[in-house]
């Protein structure tokens, strides 16, 4: 495949410390004088819609992949702050993002024909709901204890 836009090197993210991993990202940078990465840091877009198309969806390749190899983190939270870092309103980089989340969700439907997706979101809650009881019965016990001691 050739593309006017070089890609950045493909790899495995798994290291020690969960923002080591994610800075290995592509698009992840961290930016002088902000306490927290930048989850959208883009080369400049090309000007050419299909090679931008490209590079998202090879940077949404990186993100399945560290999704893949970091598997205690998926659900707290990646993919929100990515969206929140992108410029929507950015008319030259809309083909990066398009491409990104285009193929997300080519992804996405992959993983959903594997599942019966109500029957999955139906265990979900009931295992937020359950986390929910238990932190609020520990809680409780914390508070008897404190009392009694």
């Amino acid at each position: 495949m050739q593309h006017a836009q070089t890609f950045p090197p493909r790899r495995r993210y798994k290291l020690n410390t969960l923002e080591q991993q994610e800075t290995l990202l592509p698009f992840v940078h961290l930016c002088p004088g902000r306490t927290y990465a930048h989850y959208w840091h883009m080369p400049a877009p090309s000007k050419h819609a299909p090679t931008d198309h490209a590079y998202g969806r090879e940077c949404a390749a990186h993100l399945l992949q560290w999704l893949k190899d970091n598997r205690a983190y998926v659900g707290k939270g990646l993919l929100s702050r990515v969206a929140r870092d992108i410029d929507f309103d950015d008319r030259d980089g809309r083909g990066q993002w398009m491409g990104f989340f285009n193929y997300l969700e080519i992804m996405m439907l992959l993983g959903a024909d594997r599942v019966r997706v109500y029957r999955h979101v139906d265990s979900q809650h009931q295992l937020y709901l359950a986390q929910e009881q238990r932190f609020s019965l520990e809680a409780r016990f914390r508070r008897i204890r404190l009392r009694n001691s």
